[in-house]
């Protein structure tokens, strides 16, 4: 279901490859920028088990917004179930330590 959350970022502006490996490896994927500061339509890269991340691959996700306090809504996918996009709201201290990734423009 990437397909879903790199659709969405596209909406926002970004774009990312069709092989971005696990959600834990687009941090580490050759020609992508990568920052601790969340923009709309920037791909979150959770690491093994960061967040509820799954244990072994970790996880990605799709900044939806960076609201006036700094906390983030995001989209993400089967994590209510497979194929099933979700969204939930990281405050801004959370926010700080998550890993974006700058999709192309």
């Amino acid at each position: 279901m990437w397909q879903a959350l790199t659709l969405g970022a596209k909406e926002l502006g970004y774009q990312f490859g069709p092989f971005m490996g696990n959600g834990g490896d687009w941090k580490n994927k050759p020609g992508y920028q990568t920052t601790h500061e969340a923009k709309t339509g920037y791909a979150i890269s959770f690491s093994p088990g960061q967040a509820g991340a799954d244990r072994t691959y970790g996880h990605v996700a799709i900044v939806e917004d960076v609201k006036e306090d700094g906390s983030i809504p995001i989209s993400e996918s089967n994590v209510l179930g497979l194929g099933t996009i979700s969204y939930r709201t990281f405050s801004a201290a959370e926010a700080a330590q998550l890993t974006y990734v700058v999709g192309e423009k």
